[in-house]
């Protein structure tokens, strides 16, 4: 909803601006920003008899949610043509949905899910190919792992991308083997690369409904900026060709990836964008995998999986890449969750020198520090992304993978913030299949398991915290802190209006708030 005059008033509002405590009755709007914060009534006499009013009957306002951590793209490929196993739990209710699909595709089209998690499943294991070429043996097969981290293919992908018994594994990946010395289907990491090499990339078309689809849904949520962590070339001159058409639905933050799985040489920096609803300014590594797949780099075996994950990079490639990144003026995000992996990074940020951009670095996930490691982050000044909902999404995975020497570190988000690292709050959407800004801070607050279970509660946080992390932080981790992230005079007028108001309420009843509006400039994009 468009309002001609330029000019919006919401009153009768409980207004949650976050600019150091401030609460009001009323915002008026004017040109997509905010143009006054105050009294219902004072305001109702300071704007135009054209402007339009909505009373808000008491509703809560709060700045809109930031998403500082997803993968757009990828939600939306979950929304539109790619099947979802998020809830599969069963290897036969996999293979019967695998089974449904193969039935529906044309000939010759590759069928692709994701979002299994062997957890989840009775039989506590990940589906090999064997079972996927039962269901389907005559196209290929791809499923991902809800990490995002791990592939399980058949034989016909196998078989197109070249890979077999002596398929020498790429540096930084695993192709498993049976006790026959056979693949079983199972890839890791970078070796992802050799299916994504012959995998048919989605059309122009096709990515432009993913990005509108994924976008459209965070706006439910009350989400108005969010972030695609990775993208490729192609990819990226879509979002710029998109936001040259005004065609993006939210603002989003992407961030190109410098070494993308199944190349050998490193993309090149491509240029910046940055406008109202487009930021290109970060560039995105990962160091090593996923906590809830055992793929993240650990000093120490998983607790039941005889492996200590897999370091993507040599530390001299890395330091090369985020040197030149770096000197080239852009901001850098690293994923690092082991502990392995998080020392390799910061030791790679300690030697990068001066720091010249307007926003800090970003150290994404940061599941695993230790004390020391947190002292380290705060010094470099570094901002750190982790993810409050995995405690409730993977937090049953996290207690039956992580080794009791480490578990008291996992997400010490009270650690984060006693040490003074700004952090901002995220999703890593679609890992998990609800990004759900109030289920997150319900996560933080709780530290509780989809099973019911309490992880470290010592390292629980406050609602405003959480809150905080959710809004604040995450425009500052995008580098909109000038722009939104509060609700204030001259800021964009990016809003959530929810049904009730999280500070007010018990912790437990954070996930059953809703979002009744969410506006973008001042302009109502979303209403249930």
């Amino acid at each position: 909803m468009n309002h001609p005059s330029g000019s919006l008033l919401l009153v009768n509002a409980n207004v949650l601006t976050l600019d150091n405590g401030r609460r009001a009755t009323g915002i008026a709007i004017r040109n997509g920003r905010i143009l006054a914060i105050g009294d219902s009534q004072t305001l109702r006499k300071d704007v135009p008899v054209t402007a339009t009013v909505i009373d808000l009957e008491g509703r809560t306002v709060i700045p809109a949610f930031t998403d500082a951590h997803a993968h757009v793209w990828k939600m939306g490929h979950l929304l539109t043509t790619m099947l979802d196993l998020r809830h599969t739990a069963s290897i036969d209710a996999l293979l019967d949905a695998v089974a449904v699909r193969n039935r529906q595709l044309p000939p010759g089209q590759w069928l692709l899910g994701r979002g299994f998690n062997e957890i989840e499943m009775v039989e506590h294991r990940r589906p090999v190919r064997q079972e996927l070429d039962r269901v389907a043996s005559n196209r290929p097969v791809v499923l991902i792992r809800t990490c995002g981290h791990i592939y399980a293919a058949n034989s016909t992908a196998l078989k197109l991308a070249g890979i077999d018994a002596r398929t020498p594994l790429p540096p930084g990946g695993l192709i498993e083997l049976d006790r026959h010395g056979e693949p079983t289907g199972l890839l890791h990491e970078t070796a992802m690369g050799l299916i994504n090499r012959v995998l048919p990339a989605p059309t122009h078309s096709d990515y432009e409904h993913m990005i509108t689809a994924a976008l459209r849904r965070q706006l439910s949520f009350g989400i108005t900026a969010s972030s695609d962590c990775g993208v490729t070339p192609e990819l990226l001159n879509i979002y710029i060709e998109m936001d040259a058409r005004s065609a993006l639905p939210a603002r989003v933050s992407v961030m190109p990836l410098r070494c993308i799985d199944g190349y050998a040489n490193p993309a090149p920096l491509p240029k910046q964008h940055l406008s109202p609803m487009l930021r290109v300014d970060t560039v995105k590594f990962l160091a090593d995998g996923g906590l809830s797949g055992a793929t993240a780099a650990l000093s120490v075996p998983y607790r039941h999986a005889n492996t200590t994950g897999t370091l993507r990079f040599q530390k001299e490639e890395l330091q090369y890449l985020c040197q030149e990144s770096h000197d080239g003026g852009w901001r850098i995000a690293i994923h690092a969750i082991g502990d392995v992996a998080i020392d390799l990074v910061l030791s790679v940020y300690e030697t990068l020198g001066q720091n010249r951009m307007r926003s800090p670095h970003r150290i994404e996930h940061f599941a695993l520090p230790d004390s020391r490691q947190l002292r380290r982050a705060a010094a470099l000044g570094l901002i750190s992304v982790p993810q409050a909902i995995f405690i409730h999404a993977l937090g049953d995975n996290f207690i039956e993978m992580v080794p009791e020497c480490l578990f008291s570190r996992t997400y010490p988000i009270r650690s984060m913030l006693d040490a003074g690292l700004i952090v901002a709050l995220s999703s890593d959407a679609p890992v998990v299949d609800d990004e759900n800004p109030l289920l997150g801070m319900y996560a933080a607050v709780t530290r509780r398991t989809k099973s019911g279970k309490t992880i470290l509660p010592a390292q629980a946080i406050t609602v405003e915290e959480a809150l905080y992390g959710h809004t604040v932080a995450g425009a500052i981790a995008s580098g909109d802190e000038q722009e939104r992230g509060v609700l204030a005079p001259g800021k964009w007028a990016d809003m959530a209006v929810l049904s009730a108001d999280p500070l007010a309420v018990e912790p437990e009843a954070l996930p059953e708030i809703r979002v009744d509006m969410t506006f973008l400039a001042g302009n109502k994009v979303y209403e249930r």
